[in-house]
């Protein structure tokens, strides 16, 4: 689902940033999207490297008791639809069907790359 607009600020964007202001960078408007976002996938790696999982993921299971233990009733549907409408169609996030889990993914980095590459080779177009 779309919404709204992209903006991106050169000048804020370094080689290393944490999660926090890349989220920042992400949800510009919507203060509890941000919050949401960066409380999952901060907990998604804690959580596997708790339990020693080489790669951060998580159950569908571990993700739907935390997100009602820690949002409550209230906020749970925010939560959900963040997971849903952002984190997973922006590559943050991948759901490996199969295997019942969720994962934190690379696919985010992959589609940047992409965009890079297709911007650069619409300037070497004459």
């Amino acid at each position: 689902m779309r919404r709204g607009y992209a903006f991106l600020d050169k000048d804020a964007i370094k080689g290393r940033m944490p999660l926090e202001k890349i989220v920042d960078l992400l949800f510009t408007t919507t203060v509890s999207y941000r919050e949401i976002a960066l409380e999952i996938l901060s907990w998604i790696k804690e959580k596997a490297e708790e339990e020693g999982r080489p790669d951060p993921w998580v159950s569908r299971a571990e993700l739907s008791k935390f997100i009602n233990e820690r949002f409550g009733k209230h906020r749970r549907s925010t939560a959900y639809k963040v997971v849903r409408e952002f984190l997973l169609p922006m590559g943050l996030l991948a759901l490996d069907a199969d295997r019942d889990r969720y994962r934190v993914s690379r696919e985010f980095a992959r589609t940047l790359r992409r965009l890079a590459e297709a911007y650069e080779a619409w300037l070497r177009l004459r």
